[in-house]
């Protein structure tokens, strides 16, 4: 029993840890993208919306069956037994894993126009800035990802 509760705090440790590393507020830069160059383009927003951002249960749930299989096989020395409880512990570790990886955030999507004329909308964790319609904006880009932050 002692074995299957430091199984379940090793689950929920790990699983929150790994759903929380990741910001993706505006105002939030990663480590790596600091003193690299960015592509700046601007533009004015013409629409938002409030939306919900779900973190990714399939780490979670990834973490929580290796977690629960380990556990489940060192419960007991029975042969049989243990590839029975492996099964049920990785079974049960990634229900259990991915219901905490389940965090989710309030987000805003900002539909945007380019002053080139064209149309984008980038999906962001509310963070410290406010948006509306018609304010002007600054869409910064690097390696894929894009964060809006206002430009005056």
């Amino acid at each position: 029993m002692n074995k299957l509760f430091i199984g379940l705090i090793s689950i929920i440790v790990t699983t929150s840890c790994v759903s929380s590393v990741n910001s993706l507020q505006p105002e939030v830069v990663s480590r790596s993208d600091a003193q690299k160059q960015q592509y700046v383009v601007f533009g004015t927003i013409r629409d938002t919306n409030r939306v919900t951002i779900e973190d990714d249960r399939e780490v979670g749930a990834i973490a929580g069956a290796a977690i629960g299989g380990k556990i489940g096989k060192e419960i007991t020395d029975s042969e049989p037994e243990q590839d029975i409880a492996t099964v049920l512990g990785a079974v049960v570790g990634a229900s259990i894993g991915s219901e905490i990886a389940a965090n989710k955030r309030e987000g805003i999507e900002l539909l945007i126009e380019t002053d080139s004329g064209s149309f984008v909308s980038i999906i962001q964790e509310i963070g410290a800035y406010s948006f509306f319609n018609g304010q002007k904006v600054r869409i910064i880009r690097r390696n894929g990802k894009s964060r809006v932050i206002p430009s005056e």
